[in-house]
């Protein structure tokens, strides 16, 4: 996909999903009306999601949740990616959505080295002003980010971070432009096992200068249990 086609697919996913308010939504529905090719993306986000819609995100009892992933991922389709997405522990509410998007549009459902397990997490700032939605892909040793809400200041960009127990944080890369993005894990932090901190920070253009988060820490989260590739 194209970055364009990129963020067609996740505006399509956010207006199929409720997740968009007021203009904005307005705006977007006016586009869906006036143009056949984004109509068809929301209407196939409509169809994948139509299944799911009225599905409690946490507490599924365990008939219902086997129920939709034989639904949604017959036995010929392996491995389903709802098996590997941790969102009926982790996640609620638009969180939870978002991670499902993020899962269902960059991440293949079959193929080759597609058996590691995926984790998800919420990175929030103590004052409720930036959330991020973070999926990782051990598979492909990836992490997979989008911003929900806030940015960094203007003439900063945002970087990632992570780092195992008792670890200094390492950079996994920058963030300079856009609502999400997608980062290959560097290699000290694929091979963390047990509980991965996973960080965003606001740095000027080309990133911290220092090895470490040197300006606002918007904030961290701890994945638990993280294992290999599978």
């Amino acid at each position: 996909m194209t970055q364009s086609h990129d963020d067609d697919e996740m505006l399509a996913a956010e207006l199929a999903l409720g997740l968009l308010e007021g203009d904005e939504r307005a705006r977007v529905q006016r586009r869906a009306a006036s143009d056949p090719g984004f109509a068809g993306l929301v209407r196939g986000w409509e169809t994948r999601l139509s299944t799911m819609a009225d599905l409690p995100p946490v507490t599924a009892p365990p008939s219902v949740k086997a129920a939709l992933m034989a639904d949604l991922f017959p036995e010929t389709v392996k491995p389903p990616i709802w098996k590997r997405l941790g969102v009926w522990q982790a996640l609620t509410g638009g969180a939870m959505a978002v991670a499902l998007v993020l899962a269902l549009m960059l991440t293949p459902l079959s193929g080759p080295n597609t058996t590691g397990p995926l984790y998800t997490a919420e990175i929030t700032s103590d004052i409720g002003d930036f959330r991020v939605v973070a999926v990782i892909d051990k598979s492909r040793q990836e992490v997979i980010l989008t911003r929900t809400l806030g940015g960094a200041p203007e003439g900063r960009i945002l970087q990632v971070w992570a780092h195992g127990p008792d670890e200094p944080a390492q950079s996994v890369g920058l963030w300079p432009a856009g609502e999400s993005i997608r980062l290959p894990l560097p290699p000290d932090i694929a091979a963390v096992r047990g509980t991965l901190t996973l960080g965003v920070s606001e740095e000027p253009p080309g990133g911290s200068l220092t090895g470490s988060p040197s300006g606002r820490v918007f904030g961290t989260v701890d994945i638990a249990n993280v294992t290999g590739a599978g």
